[in-house]
C-alpha cells in the first residue's frame, strides 16, 4: 500500500480504544493482563478470555496510550469506539471510557441498549435505534435494500456502519471476501440517486463532530 499522506487535522476522526487485535501501545510489562502468550493483545475470537482477566488499571493505561498516540500524531479525534469490544464488554470498562471521553473532550460511540439507558438521563446523545452493519446485507439487491431502509428510517439518531472501498486489485488481495461488500457500499454512497433520496426523505447526514459538541457541553456532569 502507498504510505499515508500527512494527516488533515480538520477531518473528523475516531480514536478506536481497543484491547484486541493490535500490539500494545505502552511497554508490555505495564499491561500484562491484556496480553496473550505471545505478548500481544488478544485477537477478537479470544475476547471472552481477555475480559475475564483484564485489570481495569491496565485497560486505562492502554486506552490513554492509544488516545495520546492519536493526538500526538496531529489528529483530532471526535469520539471513542471500542471496535471489537461491544460497549467495552464490561461495566467498568464502559464507565472508564466514558470518563476518558469527558477528560479528553470526546464523544463515545455507544450502541447497546444498557449503555444507552445509562447515558440518556445525563443528556448525552446516543443512537436511538439498532445500528446497521453493511456486512449483514446481501450484496445482491443491496442498492434497493438501502433505498428501502432509507425510506423507512425512523425519526431520531440512526447509525449505519458502512464500509466503502474501491475494489482495487490491491484491496482484493487484502480482503478476498469483503472487498465486494466495500465496493457495493461505495457505489451506493457516492451515487447521485442516493443524494436525491436523502433530500427527498429529509434525512440529515452528520458525523461525530456534532455529537462531540453536545458531549463536551454536558459530559462534565458526574
Amino acid at each position: 500500500m502507498n504510505p499515508p499522506s500527512s494527516p488533515d487535522p480538520s477531518r473528523p476522526r475516531v480514536s478506536p480504544v481497543s484491547c484486541s487485535a493490535t500490539p500494545p501501545m505502552p511497554a508490555r510489562e505495564r499491561v500484562p493482563s491484556l496480553l496473550d502468550e505471545r505478548g500481544e493483545l488478544f485477537t477478537p475470537p479470544r475476547i471472552p478470555e481477555l475480559l475475564a482477566r483484564a485489570r481495569i488499571e491496565e485497560v486505562e493505561t492502554e486506552f490513554r496510550a492509544q488516545i495520546d498516540a492519536a493526538t500526538g500524531a496531529g489528529l483530532r479525534p471526535t469520539h471513542l469506539d471500542w471496535h471489537c469490544l461491544a460497549d467495552g464488554g464490561r461495566d467498568d470498562i464502559f464507565d472508564l471510557t466514558v470518563a476518558l471521553a469527558r477528560e479528553y473532550g470526546l464523544a463515545v460511540r455507544v450502541w447497546l441498549e444498557p449503555g444507552r439507558r445509562k447515558l440518556r438521563p445525563r443528556g448525552l446523545p446516543v443512537t436511538d435505534h439498532q445500528f446497521l452493519d453493511s456486512f449483514s446485507l446481501d450484496i445482491e439487491g443491496k442498492r434497493a435494500r438501502y433505498a428501502e431502509l432509507l425510506r423507512a428510517l425512523p425519526a431520531g439518531l440512526s447509525e449505519w456502519a458502512v464500509h466503502p472501498g474501491l475494489g482495487t486489485d490491491e484491496w482484493r488481495a487484502i480482503e478476498p471476501d469483503g472487498w465486494r461488500v466495500r465496493r457495493s457500499d461505495y457505489a451506493f454512497l457516492t451515487s447521485p440517486e442516493t443524494r436525491e433520496l436523502l433530500c427527498e426523505e429529509g434525512i440529515v447526514v452528520i458525523d461525530y463532530r456534532a455529537l462531540q459538541q453536545v458531549w463536551s457541553r454536558t459530559g462534565t456532569a458526574p
